[in-house]
C-alpha cells in the first residue's frame, strides 16, 4: 500500500495486489487501503513527494485534511491497528 498523491488537501493511495505473477495497482482511500493493510500486516508506504506536501500543508495551517487524517490515526485502538513492529 502506498500514499501516493497528495492533491487540493486531499490524499491518494494505491493497493498493490499480487495474484501469482500478476501485480495489479488499485486506487483506493488512503483510510481504506491502511486498514487493508494492517490486517495481513503489509507495509505502508508514502511517497516524498506527499510527505513534503503535507508538511508544507501543515506549516501554512490551511489543510484540513493533513489535520483530520492525524486526528484519525491517533485515535485508532490498538485493535484497530493489530499488532506490529516498525
Amino acid at each position: 500500500m502506498v500514499v501516493c498523491d497528495l492533491r487540493d488537501n486531499t490524499f491518494y493511495a494505491t493497493i498493490h495486489l499480487r495474484t501469482g505473477d500478476r501485480q495489479l495497482p488499485v486506487d483506493a482511500r488512503p483510510s481504506d487501503a491502511i486498514a487493508l493493510a494492517l490486517r495481513p500486516q503489509s507495509p505502508i508506504f508514502v511517497e516524498d513527494a506527499v510527505i513534503e506536501g503535507a508538511q508544507t500543508a501543515e506549516n501554512d495551517k490551511e489543510s484540513t485534511d493533513v489535520g483530520r487524517l492525524r486526528k484519525w490515526l491517533e485515535g485508532l485502538t490498538e485493535e484497530e491497528l493489530g499488532k506490529y513492529k516498525m
